[in-house]
């Protein structure tokens, strides 16, 4: 039986665990298929990068991986990265506020707070915020559909220090965009699950059912870097089958329904092509073979961010901060969004004698980390820090990493547009199908999930009977 050819176009997490699962289905169909992977870069991992830093292992990216299915631990045992695995040495953050650094307040949900006038958060708010968001119970808000913008909606419920000073700032770390511009459906469709409980959203959120008993979940990372993650999925390719510094330039249609991909390696035909791209290069990409499909991927926006670890002498501070780091709302001038304190939340970083810092900047219509250099942009992360966490010395070393495209923004309507480009692809007469954060998730967990989809999706498209994998069901839209 002559195998079928197939082709993923990236190597970072979502297009890795494509190919890893068109491996599967293949072996266990007994249906022989060639699997090649794509990938620009000279590296696998996508935006996920590690680096070593002052002799320690940093990941430059996504620094955790938030696990809500028990099958994501079934495949990193499956990895064997069992041995790897860590979790986090605190899981308490603060928020920049009024020239300090206040605690989260416990028992909150993406921000909103469900006790609105215990301590902290007051202490956040301010009595009047406090006092307006406890009213939600008893004042008539707005009604919301599953694409309405969230920031209006939780203002109306809650009032807008709640989202300013608490809601902003969390949704900031995880999508780096704001609140005002965001699909309720799409990043926190929790909420619309508590307003089917109550009336009141407050109400709602308090009667979610708890954790089923014996449920792992939580944030994880690995010793190695996130990176060995990605490293491992690819371990698990054909070596051939892994074509680094080759970037596909084109995806026309081939002879009797077969995919013709042009690379740096030349052109070549497949029975199915997967594209774990961010949503701009696939639309440039389909642009010639389906440009309806081009022009609404191009639709979707992107944030653009950087990353600077710093490594400080511990005698920088006069005493460690508390938690894992903070947050910093939006304001004027504002440099820093998040700081995280690295070998606090990570214990396996801590090293005698050093404070390891690392800051984000950047975010959605702001960008001007990418467009100073590193000594401007090193130095202004550091100005800022100085002022958060009181720093007396200059760091021992630096080392940004910028994003560009970041992370995708789950716009007001994008459930909507995510059903538009489903639709367009299921109708299109050739065999591809798209995958990566642009659609489901931000996530790690979202974007190995989502790979698993997409094999599956053109598995079966392919005419083939493999089996399916449970991973491959959709998750919840958020990471």
């Amino acid at each position: 039986m002559t195998p079928l050819r197939l082709a993923v176009v990236g190597a970072g997490v979502s297009g890795l665990s494509a190919a890893r699962e068109l491996v599967r289905a293949s072996r266990e169909a007994g249906i022989p298929a060639r699997v090649t992977v794509f990938e620009a870069e000279d590296r696998v991992g996508g935006r996920v990068l590690s680096a070593d830093v002052r002799g320690q292992r940093i990941d430059l990216g996504a620094e955790s991986m938030l696990v809500r299915d028990p099958s994501t631990l079934e495949t990193l045992s499956s990895l064997g990265l069992d041995e790897e695995l860590v979790r986090p040495g605190t899981t308490s953050a603060s928020i920049w506020s009024a020239r300090r650094l206040v605690p989260i307040p416990k028992g909150t949900s993406l921000g909103v707070p469900l006790h609105p006038l215990q301590p902290e958060v007051v202490r956040l708010l301010g009595p009047r915020g406090s006092l307006r968001a406890s009213l939600e119970p008893w004042l008539r808000g707005p009604t919301v559909t599953a694409d309405d913008p969230l920031g209006p909606f939780l203002v109306g419920r809650l009032g807008r220090l709640a989202v300013s000073r608490l809601v902003d700032p969390l949704l900031g770390g995880v999508y780096a965009g704001p609140a005002e511009l965001l699909s309720v459906g799409a990043v926190a469709p929790h909420l619309l699950a508590a307003l089917g409980r109550d009336r009141s959203l407050l109400r709602g959120l308090r009667q979610q059912p708890p954790p089923t008993p014996g449920a792992v979940t939580g944030f994880v990372s690995l010793r190695s870097g996130l990176q060995t993650l990605a490293e491992k999925l690819a371990d698990g390719l054909d070596p051939s089958a892994l074509r680094l510094r080759t970037p596909v330039t084109g995806a026309w249609p081939g002879r009797s329904g077969l995919m013709r991909v042009e690379s740096g390696g030349g052109s070549e035909e497949f029975d199915g092509l997967v594209l774990a791209l961010p949503a701009p290069p696939a639309a440039q990409l389909l642009e010639g073979l389906a440009p309806e499909l081009s022009r609404e991927l191009r639709r979707q926006r992107y944030s653009n961010v950087a990353t600077v670890t710093l490594v400080y002498p511990e005698s920088a501070v006069r005493r460690r901060p508390p938690g894992s780091g903070f947050l910093v709302p939006r304001f004027p001038g504002r440099v820093v969004t998040a700081c995280t304190f690295m070998d606090q939340k990570w214990p396996h970083l801590r090293k005698p004698g050093i404070l390891l810092l690392r800051a984000s900047a950047g975010g959605h219509g702001d960008d001007w980390p990418l467009e100073v250099d590193d000594a401007t942009l090193v130095t202004s992360v550091h100005t800022h820090l100085r002022r958060h966490l009181g720093l007396r010395l200059v760091p021992l070393e630096a080392r940004v990493q910028r994003w560009a495209p970041a992370l995708p923004q789950y716009r007001a309507g994008h459930l909507a547009w995510r059903d538009s480009v489903d639709a367009q692809v299921a109708a299109l007469p050739y065999p591809v199908v798209l995958a990566g954060a642009a659609y489901r998730g931000v996530g790690m967990e979202a974007c190995m999930r989502d790979g698993v989809r997409a094999a599956q999706a053109l598995w079966q498209r392919l005419g083939t009977a493999a089996p399916l994998n449970s991973r491959g069901q959709e998750g919840d839209g958020h990471p």
